[in-house]
């Protein structure tokens, strides 16, 4: 009888090994193959001839030197942290807007307008935005001039393009947030609110001692994808600006496309690749740490 229920369990863990194994390969193939081949060519350097001699570190110290290295990182991060908290914060601010209408079919009807954008892609949006923005024909300087301010640049002035880029990001993401962080608005137990209500508590303090730290592990998850989402971004910037006014909206993944497809360095690639795969990976972790993937008490 012993011996039968262990070949059952041998058979059951074979069952799921093959179920899960056609997901493992495609993760091997298209995702791991591609990340191990990266490290690889980090430590190399690749000749014109094909050659790809073992050169260590010299690569990493090739790129750390690059002046355009860190002017690409600088502006990542700063239109990852600008993007990044427009979509949180006012996303939050949204979700609970839309939780407190008493009519579903309303709080519905106005979620609809906020999730259509993330339907479209980054480099459709780019199109319709670099029209919005446009300096002469656009509506964005249309509606400012309208109410009596000053014609802005938008993506031609250096100060005023990140920020701009920004709230490209955020006109398409928004959606996906408010969807994740309704979701676990639902999920709060009304005992709580009405706990809190007789305790005298109401408006903007019921929803930061309330609703804040009971939907944090979605606004946790909404920043780490969002974050993953502004070191990706290429699109919107290949389509709208190229990089420029100068330098001054030269993203990290424009610095490796250039150095993949246009200068032929796959060597420096996938330098910038091992690097941003270490960051995104550090972040995900502290921010794994902190949270501890708990709900916070109350």
């Amino acid at each position: 009888m012993k011996r039968a229920l262990m070949t059952y369990n041998r058979r059951l863990r074979i069952i799921g090994f093959l179920f899960v194994l056609p997901a493992v390969l495609y993760f091997a193939l298209i995702y791991y193959f591609p990340l191990l081949r990266s490290f690889d060519l980090s430590f190399r350097e690749v000749l014109p001839d094909g050659a790809r001699p073992y050169v260590g570190l010299d690569t990493y110290r090739d790129v750390l030197a690059d002046p355009l290295f860190w002017t690409s990182a600088r502006n990542t991060v700063l239109f990852t942290f600008l993007s990044v908290l427009l979509i949180v914060v006012l996303g939050l601010v949204i979700a609970v807007a839309l939780y407190t209408l008493g009519s579903e079919p309303m709080r519905n009807f106005y979620t609809v307008f906020y999730v259509l954008p993330t339907l479209v892609s980054f480099a459709a949006a780019g199109s319709i935005w670099e029209w919005i923005y446009h300096s002469q024909f656009g509506l964005a300087n249309t509606v400012l001039m309208a109410i009596g301010l000053p014609r802005m640049k938008f993506l031609n002035d250096a100060a005023q393009v990140i920020p701009s880029l920004a709230i490209i990001q955020f006109w398409v993401r928004v959606g996906f947030a408010v969807l994740i962080i309704m979701a676990g608005l639902q999920s709060i137990s009304s005992s709580f609110f009405d706990a809190a209500k007789v305790d005298g508590a109401s408006g903007f303090r019921l929803h930061w001692h309330i609703t804040l730290p009971m939907v944090l592990p979605q606004v946790a998850v909404v920043s780490l994808l969002e974050v993953i989402m502004g070191f990706r971004v290429f699109d919107v910037i290949y389509i709208t600006t190229q990089g420029g006014p100068a330098t001054s909206s030269y993203m990290l993944l424009l610095f490796f496309y250039d150095n993949a497809f246009r200068f032929y360095r796959q060597d420096r690639a996938s330098v910038i690749a091992v690097m941003m795969f270490l960051v995104l990976l550090a972040f995900s972790i502290i921010q794994r740490r902190v949270m501890g993937g708990k709900r916070r008490e109350i």
